[in-house]
């Protein structure tokens, strides 16, 4: 039995290169940014597309919107990509690959038969088809009651279930998307995408460890499907376990040399383990596989940023990338920053503005929005996104940072806020976010200055009240005197 499927791999986030001071910093550097539905068909006869996009903070592309347009890009696109159950896919750009000389000897078809996939019943159907409709349109509560009676209707329709499962997710309820996708899950037992839902949720989480203990044994008990061997080798990447990333890559390679979600592993494995010239080699093979993918062009892109002379190339990767793939809020971040850094404030703020209704859940998404609100003088809705950062992360240093700067530069324009007050609540975020960091602070941060230079701000600015305190006072007394001698001129 064979299935095909179109599945993205999740993203792991890379270093990228700095916009403005305070612009998603990364922690532990001055001014470095950080970042922050599929196609199936099957032998169970199950209609052709439906699921919606990825689950928000996926961070990954996908293989089509809410209509379930495999059209753009990302996962093994029909024609390059691989089959679930094994072979190589027929077709495809790029020279063929030999196996043994890159990836090792390829595997006899070994492991159990994959799991049918029943199409849902009729009734079903027609209101999962609704729950597509309404998804379209915006309409994520009419989605939901929509794919709930197809579940009430067929109580095997993993689809449903799964889509449920998306729009919790994308509404900040993990909890809720949790149970969606195991239901998914206990239907079809190695349902790719329901599996890759649960890992993101672990990782959004923090919770590498429970993602690796999650997709071990599904990837080992369903050998034959290579997206599981994919997704568990991204796991093993944020894992850090690097030397067993590769290997899971290759052998879902060893199945099928041309299956592009392993060769992405591949890529962020071996970018971590910093070797360059192998992640660019893979990367542009699987770019001649599937260039519509739009993973691959994020990856191309935030490579690209850091060699000089490039960004230009980067932006482009980016945008691509975007295009490709509207709801890939990852790629969203990235060239948000990127815009952020040449000073597009207002493009940037669309990006990252998306991207919060994208990935709610993704603290990074708060932190470069709010920057970007404070780079276009929104001040309250900037204080609004970087509160609601701290709310998700209470540790979140770089929240105290950019909201120090928002203050410095805001002063009394901020509502309710004097010069002076402005000033020490600047004085106050960032003093917390030197202490936070500690022995982490790099020796040249920014941060010692503008405090001393805000103290000196200060200082002036009393000086200047003071000095208007006594002069109105001098006046009072001057008004007072006047009346005094009115007085007693009068009587």
């Amino acid at each position: 039995m064979t299935r095909s499927s179109c599945w993205g791999s999740l993203v792991v986030a890379l270093a990228l290169v700095a916009g403005a001071p305070g612009c998603g910093d990364s922690e532990e550097e001055s001014g470095g940014g950080t970042t922050a539905g599929d196609g199936e068909s099957s032998s169970g006869g199950e209609t052709a597309g439906g699921d919606l996009a990825r689950p928000p903070g996926s961070q990954q592309p996908g293989d089509e919107g809410w209509d379930g347009d495999s059209s753009g890009g990302g996962g093994a696109a029909a024609g390059g990509g691989a089959a679930a159950g094994g072979g190589a896919a027929a077709g495809g750009g790029g020279a063929p690959v030999t196996p043994e000389s890159l990836w090792g000897s390829p595997e006899a078809e070994s492991g159990r038969p994959l799991p049918p996939r029943q199409p849902m019943n009729s009734s079903a159907q027609s209101r999962f088809n609704e729950g597509i409709g309404a998804a379209q349109r915006g309409d994520g509560e009419a989605a939901r009651q929509a794919f709930e009676a197809a579940m009430a209707a067929d109580p095997n329709a993993y689809r449903a279930a799964y889509n449920l499962g998306v729009l919790a997710d994308r509404a900040g309820n993990q909890a809720r998307a949790l149970e969606y996708y195991q239901r998914a899950l206990r239907i079809v037992p190695d349902f790719e995408r329901a599996a890759e839902g649960v890992v993101t949720v672990h990782i959004r989480r923090g919770h590498v460890p429970d993602a690796v203990s999650f997709i071990a044994p599904l990837a080992s008990q369903w050998e034959r499907n290579l997206h599981l061997q994919a997704l568990h080798a991204e796991v093993l990447v944020h894992a850090n376990r690097l030397d067993d990333a590769v290997e899971a890559a290759r052998r879902a390679l060893r199945r099928d040399e041309r299956f592009v979600p392993a060769m992405v592993a591949l890529v962020k494995a071996s970018l971590k383990q910093g070797r360059l010239e192998l992640a660019e080699a893979v990367l542009t093979q699987a770019l001649g596989i599937e260039d519509n993918n739009a993973e691959l062009h994020y990856l191309r892109g935030t490579m690209l940023i850091g060699e000089d002379g490039r960004l230009r190339d980067a932006l482009g990767e980016l945008q691509r990338a975007v295009t490709l793939r509207p709801d890939y809020a990852e790629a969203r971040v990235a060239l948000g920053i990127q815009l952020m850094a040449g000073g597009n404030y207002t493009a940037a703020l669309e990006q990252f503005q998306v991207s919060a209704q994208l990935a709610p859940t993704l603290v990074e998404v708060h932190l470069n929005l709010g920057d970007a609100y404070r780079a276009t003088q929104q001040w309250a809705k900037a204080k609004a996104s970087f509160d609601q950062a701290l709310r998700m992360r209470s540790d979140l240093a770089q929240a105290h940072y950019n909201m120090g700067l928002m203050y410095m530069s805001a002063g009394q324009a901020f509502p309710g806020l004097t010069q002076l007050a402005a000033l020490q609540r600047s004085v106050e975020e960032l003093t917390t976010y030197r202490n936070m960091m500690g022995p982490r602070l790099p020796r040249e941060h920014p941060v010692v200055g503008y405090l001393e230079d805000l103290q000196r701000q200060i200082e002036r600015e009393q000086r200047r009240l003071e000095r208007e305190q006594a002069a109105a006072a001098r006046e009072a007394e001057r008004g007072a005197r006047e009346g005094a001698d009115s007085g007693g001129g009068g009587g």
